[in-house]
């Protein structure tokens, strides 16, 4: 394990063109965005293709807010109140290539209004004489120290700082920088700037959306949107109970639990009717499931995909101790919804669990024929 102390690299201030500015196609600021694909190698970065789709995000996003700092600087040049922070891609000479690893809605708006004079927009001569060449402070060392700067700094700047992204890449961040080196929630800490409590909650967070991410039957709605649902989840002590969370493994380990939270977090269908997920607020419902999931009959009610959210919260506040009627309606509503979700293939072909678990539910379902028939 590496320790958390100083990171060695080298840094020296550059002047050089916008054009040679090869924007990151893997910046954290897409990795919620629909359609987003990591570029693997290193190499294809400068592609024109590869780079044009890294402009195309950041223009294209609204929250990105690209064309307000495009105005800013058309009205004013480029200002370098902050660093755009780089590392050599390829290249040697006059024809080196940098790679943008702080600094990229900067450096693409400056290669958009340069665009836009070419494309016969107005920007004035003042303003493109300051777009010219641009000052850049170029990091360099071994490939981890790089790395380790990069995410250090992009922490301190996007995790404690005041330009934050979003808790999605705030956590994929915390992930890498715990996993990638120093497998302490501490030195994390201590390395961006935050609490050792809130280091922990984003990984424990990130990990739990990772494992529905894997989960063969809900994986395909385990989106970045999920994960403050998640990051609430993870928070509150009596959900994370109900989930039996490991601090080991980093997963929900409790079966059931965790299939119930995944139903809440999906769209069903009811009748042939595709409706929402009961979840729809993470800062006010996940933290009213801990007045429901240490309750029988509300977690019942929760679970019946007929029932709404705010049906279970009313069981939860007036409920009844021993209302065994109601717990056994609903547990025969979830029954049945989950026995219409399987596709033809589950059925053509069960596995042997599958066939034992059919025996005792047809054993089941013969004291109910008796009791119709009463």
């Amino acid at each position: 394990m590496k320790d958390s102390g100083e990171i060695n690299v080298e840094v020296r201030i550059l002047k050089i063109s916008p054009e040679r500015l090869v924007l990151d196609p893997n910046n954290y600021r897409f990795h919620d965005l629909p359609g987003y694909r990591p570029v693997a190698q290193r190499t294809r970065y400068s592609e024109p293709g590869v780079q044009a789709k890294a402009l195309s995000y950041l223009q294209d996003t609204e929250s990105f807010e690209l064309n307000t700092l495009k105005d800013s600087i058309r009205s004013n040049g480029f200002v370098p109140l902050d660093q755009i922070v780089v590392e050599k891609l390829s290249g040697e000479g006059d024809d080196t290539l940098y790679l943008v690893i702080e600094g990229n809605r900067r450096a693409a708006a400056v290669k958009a209004l340069i665009s836009d004079h070419q494309a016969g927009g107005d920007v004035s001569e003042a303003v493109l004489a300051s777009l010219q060449t641009l000052p850049v402070m170029e990091i360099t060392g071994t490939d981890e120290e790089r790395r380790d700067y990069q995410k250090t700094l992009m922490a301190i700047r996007h995790v404690a700082g005041i330009t934050e992204w979003g808790p999605y890449q705030q956590a994929r961040l915390v992930v890498e920088l715990y996993e990638g080196q120093v497998h302490a929630f501490g030195a994390v800490a201590q390395r961006i700037g935050i609490s050792n409590k809130e280091v922990a909650r984003r990984y424990r967070a990130s990990k739990a959306l990772q494992q529905m991410e894997t989960d063969e039957e809900f994986g395909d709605y385990a989106t970045p949107k999920l994960y403050v649902f998640f990051h609430e989840a993870v928070s509150q002590p009596k959900v994370r109970e109900w989930l039996e969370f490991s601090d080991e493994t980093y997963t929900a380990v409790n079966e059931a639990a965790r299939r119930t939270f995944y139903e809440l977090l999906s769209p069903r269908k009811i009748e042939g009717i595709t409706v929402p997920p009961k979840l729809q607020n993470a800062s006010v419902q996940v933290r009213q499931l801990k007045e429901i999931v240490d309750k029988e009959y509300p977690l019942s009610i929760l679970a019946d995909p007929e029932k709404t959210f705010d049906d279970a919260m009313t069981a939860a506040n007036t409920e009844t101790p021993g209302d065994e009627k109601g717990i056994l309606e609903n547990a025969l509503g979830s029954a049945l919804q989950a026995l219409r979700r399987p596709g033809i293939d589950a059925w053509d072909q069960p596995t042997e669990r599958a066939k034992a678990l059919w025996a005792e539910i047809i054993k089941i379902v013969e004291k109910g024929k008796k009791l119709i028939e009463e």
